[in-house]
């Protein structure tokens, strides 16, 4: 075996080093510098949501709105060249599947970021996941308003929506600006719905109140009898509902059928045009709050705009605030994508996405900064009106 000497290894390594800044200035700029899930055509998001479980009903407003607000972008050339591509898939608001999903797209279709994720414990379960990546897989939006994704030290994870807990104060102060006496709460037995509890006792609390009574529902609805059983028997004035999809619907109507003496309020997770065909004529008074501004104004460019782009895609009876949601979610991204420059990177992306600061959507505005990762705080009210249609 020949020996080589320490001369000839100094050329052997000058030469494979030269070649390799041969190949790098053959290799586009954008292809060499880009971060996971970027090409120099094409950059890749992933999304998991629930198709085909309790949630469902939401899917069709979120993913079509998503869809027209990248098919848009994606007309007038992409983001600095880049075309826009999703990939979606179905966790049925199972957190095991969503995990399992997320771990897919970022090892096999190698998402640059996520969006759209949906329901807390789903959310909750992906966190280490994203973490573990360096640098860490970005989290746009997620629909869901728990704390554990506002924690300190998330600085991948940007929040628009704002939190239960501004939900659950917003509707505390106006059942107790109204003077309701018993303030009664039916929550969901999950994270989502322990959250959203702890939320409406602390704006309680802080004004000298107790919560009336509460009971828990399953998500899939199987206990519905029992919960209308214990809430019923405490005679409340009001039950604040901290729950999604099913559930909602099951409640209402049955307890509808036992007693018409409560009001309900439901957390904007059900203002969707699926909840207005499920509870029919069950739905008229039913108080939603919203986080996004009334979708059908005539006034509001955003909401003008988001119905322009859902008749051009085919989707005009998709809209809801729901949707809407999932349309300025997709226009903060873009966004980000735009100010992160042709050099995309996750990091560069993270800090585009910091500069937003008072960033006007169209007459929502949405505020991030050094260390701020809650875009919002607006929650208003509206209310199921006759003819399955949402009112102010």
């Amino acid at each position: 075996m020949r020996v080589v000497c320490e001369k000839e290894l100094h050329m052997l390594n000058k030469r494979v080093f030269l070649g390799a800044m041969g190949a790098a200035a053959l290799a586009p700029w954008g292809v060499l510098h880009a971060g996971p899930g970027v090409t120099d055509g094409e950059i890749v998001l992933g999304q998991s949501l629930d198709l085909s479980g309790p949630l469902a009903e939401m899917a069709p407003d979120m993913v079509n709105a998503t869809k027209v607000c990248f098919d848009a972008v994606n007309a007038q050339g992409g983001v600095h060249g880049r075309r826009i591509r999703v990939v979606t898939l179905d966790d049925g608001y199972k957190p095991d599947n969503t995990v399992k999903n997320v771990g897919k797209m970022i090892a096999e279709d190698g998402v640059f970021a996520l969006c759209n994720l949906t329901g807390t414990a789903n959310v909750a379960a992906i966190l280490p996941m994203l973490a573990k990546e360096n640098p860490p897989v970005p989290l746009i939006s997620p629909f869901t308003g728990a704390e554990l994704v506002r924690a300190p030290g998330l600085d991948h994870v940007f929040n628009i929506r704002a939190s239960y807990g501004d939900e659950a104060e917003k509707l505390v102060q106006h059942l107790t600006t109204l003077g309701v006496p018993r303030i009664s709460v039916l929550w969901v037995n999950n994270g989502f719905g322990k959250d959203g509890l702890a939320g409406v006792r602390k704006s309680m609390e802080k004004r000298g109140l107790r919560l009336h009574s509460d009971a828990p529902i399953q998500a899939d609805s199987s206990d519905v009898q029992q919960a209308v059983t214990t809430l019923s028997a405490s005679e409340p004035d009001a039950i604040i509902m901290i729950t999604a999809g099913a559930p909602t619907v099951s409640f209402i109507k049955t307890y509808r059928k036992l007693s018409r003496g409560a009001r309900f309020y439901t957390l904007s997770v059900m203002g969707t045009q699926a909840t207005l065909r499920a509870l029919g004529a069950d739905g008229v008074g039913v108080v939603v709050t919203s986080v996004v501004p009334f979708p059908w104004s005539q006034s509001m460019p955003l909401a003008r705009e988001y119905r322009a782009a859902l008749q051009k895609g085919g989707f005009e009876n998709n809209v809801s605030f729901i949707g809407l949601e999932a349309y300025l979610n997709a226009k903060v991204l873009v966004e980000g994508l735009r100010r992160a420059g042709k050099d995309l990177t996750r990091t560069r992306f993270l800090q585009a996405l910091e500069s937003l600061r008072h960033f006007d959507l169209g007459g929502f505005e949405v505020d991030y900064g050094k260390g701020v990762r809650q875009g919002s705080r607006f929650v208003d009210l509206t209310i199921i009106g006759k003819g399955e249609k949402f009112t102010r």
